[in-house]
């Protein structure tokens, strides 16, 4: 039996710099590629990241990817320290530069990975069940991105807002005049406490164990010194790579005992302090987190700080650590001590206490109430391993990952694992603790290299030995063990072993050895020609061979590709609003998933009973939606009021207008007191829902297809199923015909009920004497419908197919209409989003597939519609274009070729060969 082909050379799990830093790399070795990222964009941890406050600890000049001169020349950042805003645009400038968005499939969790070694292949199986394959499996899911759930007994009880702040809501939260809690101070904490105190009526912080919070010194970045930042680049880069965190600083060349004089080291603590975080830590005393009494030294530097910022004694003495500096990782803050001055806000120390939540607030189990409005938590991060163990990865002989790290947590230089071949981790566990892309250049770099080794010598799987691992694990501990900061990190909760998760064994994470020690086991493999690794030479058919679905390069004869119809050029009304499509999405999802949680909360609280038809399935995938976890997600985002409802769905164009036109109906659809078709027809508002951005793009590729294909094929007879109120039709007319001139030999104009007709022949009244209208309802044999079998060229069928009861027969019977040869042009869903659900839920027709065992969206990706498509006839998805530009590839334009009838049997088409 022939091995299985690969869908993909690689595939990359994670869309922040990790991700992007990788998609180029493979790009640059001629790899197909496919990325999947759980976020509506780009950006990783930033994206989730974006509560207000939200910067990094890295400079600008180092926060960013180096993999070409252009990237630095193109771009300027504005702070010392970038903000989530500023770093979101910057990797969007990036992808879009590069277009590496193509690649990029957003909206889609990783439930497993799993290896074969009979195919060596990796199947990466989303949280739906789809699987893809491929060689190469890259986890680029970062250090810092899963975040740690609060678990607060009573949460469910409370009554007011709450949000967590490593997930923040993509809309603006009110905070004016309300009492605030935030619980947590690590680094978001720190960053959130500033920004929030000047607008709370109260703020009241919760404290289990103060940091060292270090100023950073923040500042706009003027067009001079941006000149300077470029022309300095290569030199403060390489400055950076030598330094033992990745930070452009130089080592002092000193130590507090060489120096003696007290005077002098505060002399030297005072420098750093006012140059910032970074500057503090590395250029004033090398032996800081190697001497217990230097370290003291700089511990009560820093303590004095304190006491001399904060007026309360009381305060300050609750905010002063009493570990040893270095053991949790300092935050860079931006006037932290200086908002404990404000008379709004409270600092409750909770070391010694528990805490839960009742209706009202947060009571401590020493017995004190606080009454909040709003709770904000900052926990922080399941570090270094949390990301890989959110998903189930088996490698060779089924071994799991998670079970192999519970033993020992086991890599070579943080990217491979032995027993997991041909899976590269960018970012993960064992990585240098600092700041991330200088490091992420340097991995990635190597993983490219070492992939391009394996193709030119045709190798098919690389595996490191135990014994590499071994080696360099011991290397880690060594280390580790070796700095004073390692057992009272342990004991405080430090993420830097993951103990700040309760429960989680102590290990250490990542790599306090430096930039350069790092690098140096990666150069030597590289020197010694890879000699710690294990290589399995390549069979021919290991290697990616056939052309990936729905990238063919031509389609009813004629030469088209996915590339060229994406790359029409069209307005949004996402640009008439001033935002992007992935922000524009985001919003319509949150607005509908309110609404959608307001009905269901009112069919239960005033205990209505829904309609029993086809609205039963409606109501069962409403409460579904409200019960998951994207579904929840999406809720925690969206307003709470209807004012700041109607605010949004204003800017929201056509799909706003139809939101805030069915949502305040769905209680009243559900029951059957109100027609939905009356909504959706008022105003023509559903011909103007097909012309809106929401699967405007694939009626675009098709009219666009269709002007290809007519003008190279005269005489074709076109037919359009389904055609309704005319949307996908103007498309084609506009693109085929913009001054009403003849372009076929005949358009048919169909749909199930003549009662479209009249809409049809309003709006697309220009082209009336090109049209023909005819009803046809696909189900039925056409022939008794007065339809002539096998005479058209070109089918059109953009959002019908789905709500058809059987999709094997209307698919067929279009088949039957095709001339062998011809191409149907399918418009139609590769997932579903709420607004499609709040939009079309109520209409009959989308429950039609129930009795064949589908309900809402048929089908939910382009490979299931070739399943379906290669049953009944046709060639399967020859061309997929997707609803560019992303972030949610949610509708597509799919074209198929009819196959020959085989006249020698009566059981109808010919089965494709396969």
């Amino acid at each position: 039996m022939p091995k299985k082909t690969a869908d993909y050379d690689a595939i990359v799990i994670g869309a922040g710099f990790s991700g992007i830093r990788s998609l180029w790399e493979l790009g640059q070795l001629g790899q197909t590629v496919k990325c999947f990222d759980a976020a509506s964009d780009v950006g990783g941890t930033w994206y989730w990241n974006r509560y207000p406050g939200s910067r990094t600890d890295g400079e600008a000049w180092v926060y960013i990817l180096n993999f070409a001169p252009e990237l630095m020349e193109e771009w300027d950042f504005h702070e010392r320290y970038p903000s989530q805003e500023e770093i979101q645009r910057y990797l969007s400038r990036v992808v879009d530069r590069y277009d590496l968005r193509k690649h990029i499939e957003f909206g889609t969790r990783i439930a497993s990975a799993s290896y074969s070694d009979s195919e060596n292949i990796w199947t990466i199986t989303t949280a739906n069940g789809l699987s893809t394959t491929c060689r190469y499996f890259l986890s680029a899911t970062g250090a810092l991105s899963i975040p740690r759930d609060p678990t607060f007994a009573g949460l469910k009880s409370y009554t007011g807002e709450w949000y967590q702040a490593s997930n923040w809501p993509v809309h603006k939260v009110d905070f004016h005049g309300k009492r605030i809690a935030i619980v947590g101070t690590g680094s978001t904490g720190v960053h959130l406490i500033p920004k929030l105190a000047p607008v709370a009526k109260e703020l009241t912080v919760f404290q289990r164990t103060p940091n060292y919070v270090l100023p950073g010194r923040n500042y706009i970045i003027d067009e001079y010194q941006a000149v300077d930042i470029k022309n300095n680049h290569d030199a403060t880069w390489e400055l950076a790579k030598m330094n033992l965190a990745g930070n452009a600083c130089k080592p002092s060349g000193r130590t507090v005992k060489g120096v003696g004089d007290a005077d002098k080291i505060r002399q030297i603590f005072d420098y750093g302090w006012e140059r910032g975080i970074f500057n503090f830590q590395m250029e004033t005393f090398d032996d800081i987190f190697m001497d217990p009494e230097s370290n003291e030294q700089t511990a009560e530097y820093i303590r004095q700080k304190i006491r001399a910022i904060v007026q309360d004694p009381e305060k300050a003495e609750l905010l002063c650590p009493k570990y040893p500096f270095g053991a949790k990782r300092p935050p860079s803050g931006h006037f932290y001590y200086e908002t404990f001055n404000r008379p709004n806000v409270k600092l409750v120390d909770i070391s010694r206490d528990d805490i839960e939540l009742y209706e009202k607030g947060i009571r401590i189990s020493s017995g004190a109430e606080n009454e909040f409005d709003m709770i904000i938590f900052a926990l922080g991060f399941d570090t270094g391993t949390g990301a890989l163990n959110e998903m189930e990865i088996r490698g060779s002989q089924g071994r799991s990952l998670r079970e192999y790290w519970t033993e020992r947590l086991g890599t070579f230089a943080g990217v491979l694992v032995s027993g997991f071949p041909n899976m590269f981790i960018v970012c993960g566990p064992h990585m240098i603790a600092g700041t991330q892309p200088v490091m992420l250049e340097i991995a990635v770099n190597w993983i490219g290299k070492t992939i391009r080794h394996m193709e030119k010598n045709n190798l098919a799987k690389i595996n490191v030995t135990e014994k590499a691992v071994d080696a360099w694990s011991c290397h880690i501990d060594e280390v580790w063990n070796s700095v004073l900061i390692s057992k009272p990190a342990e004991e405080n909760r430090s993420w830097y072993v993951g103990t700040n998760i309760p429960g989680k064994p102590a290990k250490i994470m990542f790599y306090f050895g430096g930039v350069q020690n790092w690098k140096s086991w990666l150069d030597n493999e590289i020197d010694t020609a890879w000699t710690s690794m294990e290589f399995t030479p390549l069979a021919v058919t290991d290697k990616v061979g056939e052309t990936p679905l729905g990238q063919d390069t031509s389609a009813g004869g004629i030469f088209v590709t996915a590339e060229i119809l994406e790359s029409a050029v069209m307005p949004m009304q996402s640009d008439e609003a001033g935002m992007s499509p992935a922000e524009k999405f985001n919003l319509g999802s949150a607005v509908c998933a309110r609404y959608i949680n307001w009905a269901v909360k009112e069919m239960h609280d005033r205990r209505l009973a829904v309609k029993q038809d086809y609205r039963a399935h409606w109501w069962k995938a409403l409460q579904e939606f409200v019960k998951s976890e994207s579904g929840r997600a999406l809720i925690q985002q969206s307003p709470y009021t209807k004012d700041e409802l109607d605010q949004l769905t204003s800017k929201l164009g056509v799909e706003g207008e139809a939101i805030a036109s069915i949502g305040p109906e769905l209680v009243r659809m559900l029951t059957g007191q109100t027609n939905p078709l009356f909504h959706l027809l008022k105003d023509d508002l559903l011909f103007r829902m097909y012309l809106s951005d929401e699967g405007a793009r694939p009626n675009r590729y098709v009219a666009d297809y269709t002007k290809i294909l007519t003008s190279q094929k005269r005489d074709l007879r076109i037919l359009e199923v389904g055609a309704g109120t005319g949307g996908t039709t103007f498309q084609v007319l506009q693109a085929c015909s913009p001054y009403g001139e003849s372009f076929c030999s005949e358009y048919m104009y169909t749909d199930i009920s003549n009662g479209f007709f009249k809409t049809g022949q309003t709006t697309l009244k220009k082209w009336e004497r090109l049209l023909t209208f005819k009803t046809l309802n696909v189900e039925n044999d056409v022939a008794k419908q007065g339809f002539e079998g096998h005479a058209y060229d070109l089918i059109i069928a953009a959002n019908v197919v789905h709500a058809t009861r059987s999709l094997t027969k209307s698919l067929g019977t279009i088949h039957q209409l095709l001339k062998s040869g011809g191409v149907l042009g399918l418009v139609e869903l590769t997932r579903l989003t709420p607004y499609f659900n709040i939009a079309f839920g109520s209409l009959s027709g989308w429950w039609l597939g129930v009795d064949e065992g589908r309900t809402e969206s048929p089908l939910q990706s382009a490979e299931q519609w070739n399943e379906q498509l290669r049953k009944t006839g046709f060639s399967g998805v020859e061309l997929a274009a997707y609803d560019l530009p992303e972030p949610e590839r949610h509708s597509a334009l799919l074209l198929s070729t009819a196959l020959a009838v085989d006249s020698t049997t009566t059981n109808g088409p010919t089965p494709p060969v396969v």
